[in-house]
């Protein structure tokens, strides 16, 4: 009995300490998930940290912009200066350039040097004469003059013309550096943008791998409570079990006991009664037929001439063996063996004496005993109510109590599923040949 308890209580003990050990993995890749996000958490803070200390440099950078743009404004303004000056030198020049050019003309054509002789001569007094020269010489100087100026203007023309090209060039590197800071700036700004978007889809990654695991622990521990659940429904059942074969034990020894009384008074009878026979044959010559009437209280047992005895004590059959249509659709259609009605708990016995080769619980079996016999046949009991009086390796006799009719297992109703076979789960055949059914 102690080694059925043991044997239906092994799967799930065995269970268990699996299921802790998984909880104990995922809750250290948990702790993993929950460092690396720390780890990622940290980076990102770092990289904020680094964007704040940056932010004097971007701010530095943004005014060296904005201080260039305000340059390259003013020397821009400056060139449209230079520009206007240099235009309106220009149209000085060009008008100087159309007086000397009419003056050259005009001295050209009227012969400068007899003119002023002409002049000097006919001038009616001396102090005319000087008047005359004085003139002439002072348009003269006038026209030099003039040239000087024109030459002077010309020259200004020319360097501010100089300073245009420099200013240009000034505008032209301005403008170079602002882009250069420009780009620069822009690449800080996308470099920190792009590590943050990075880290920030890490930490979604691994905080959904840590939803998963949490979600496998969850699972996991929920395995865990149905299987110490069903430790402990098993464990009761073994005792009401042990408590059943405890109280058919007592049962059989009170029967036994009552039997062992019967036979003793029955031998007792049967020795009074020889004696009065001889007592009889000495005093008569008579002989006389007597009639011994046996008034034993045993119920025989029932037995069939191949030496089965009958699994249950009321025969009700509800399906025999072969072909059937299958009543749960897990079972297939062919019954190898015989079903065998009553109450829950209907006792029963074993067909034959034989040696327990299984006795348990089974999915499909549910509660079960298998025997083997001296003969070589197996014997299978199904479907128990409870687990099994007997178990592996124990020896029982004819008509042994193994256990009480039930529906455990692949079972639609309460019932006995009694098979016989040449193997241990191979050869069945049909019962009802053996016992004469």
């Amino acid at each position: 009995m102690k080694k059925t308890l043991a044997f239906a209580g092994s799967l799930i003990l065995f269970a268990l300490p699996l299921v802790g050990q998984a909880e104990e993995t995922v809750d250290q890749k948990i702790q993993h998930q929950i460092d690396r996000i720390n780890d990622i958490k940290g980076k990102s803070a770092s990289v904020e940290a680094y964007k704040q200390a940056t932010e004097k440099e971007i701010q530095q950078i943004e005014a060296e912009i904005a201080a260039l743009f305000d340059e390259k404004s003013t020397t821009e303004q400056q060139v449209n200066q230079i520009v206007l000056e240099i235009q309106t030198l220009e149209e000085k020049i060009a008008k100087r350039t159309e007086t000397l050019a009419n003056q050259a003309r005009d001295i050209q054509v009227s012969e400068p040097s007899s003119n002023m002789m002409d002049s000097l001569l006919t001038a009616e007094s001396f102090g005319e004469v000087i008047q005359r020269a004085i003139a002439s010489v002072t348009i003269m100087n006038a026209s030099n003059s003039i040239v000087e100026q024109q030459q002077k203007d010309i020259e200004t023309s020319q360097a501010l013309e100089e300073e245009l090209t420099a200013k240009l060039t000034e505008i032209d590197n301005n403008t170079q550096t602002v882009e250069k800071k420009q780009t620069e700036l822009a690449d800080i700004h996308l470099n920190q943008e792009v590590e943050l978007a990075a880290l920030a889809i890490s930490l979604n990654e691994e905080e959904g791998k840590k939803a998963d695991l949490e979600k496998e622990k969850a699972e996991a521990e929920r395995k865990r409570e149905a299987a110490l659940k069903q430790k402990a429904a098993e464990e009761a059942l073994a005792k009401e079990a042990e408590a059943a074969a405890k109280a058919e034990a007592e049962k059989q020894a009170a029967l036994q006991a009552e039997v062992e009384i019967s036979q003793a008074r029955q031998s007792q009878k049967q020795s009074t009664n020889t004696a009065a026979k001889t007592e009889k044959a000495v005093v008569s010559t008579v002989p006389v037929k007597e009639s011994v009437e046996n008034d034993s209280t045993e119920t025989e047992t029932p037995t069939v001439a191949s030496g089965w005895s009958m699994p249950v004590d009321a025969v009700h059959i509800s399906s025999r063996f072969g072909y059937r249509s299958d009543p749960t659709g897990s079972s297939g259609n062919q019954h190898n063996g015989i079903d065998f009605t009553g109450a829950s708990g209907t006792p029963i016995y074993a067909m034959q004496a034989g040696t327990v080769v299984e006795a348990g619980y089974g999915p499909s079996t549910g509660n079960y005993v298998v025997i083997k016999h001296d003969n070589g046949i197996y014997s299978y009991y199904m479907h128990f109510n409870q687990l099994p009086a007997v178990s592996v390796g124990q020896s029982v006799s004819a008509r042994q109590y193994i256990g009480g009719m039930g529906t455990t297992g692949n079972s639609t109703g309460v019932h006995l599923h009694l098979g016989m076979a040449t193997g241990l789960w191979s050869g069945f055949f049909d019962p009802a040949s053996e016992l004469g059914l």
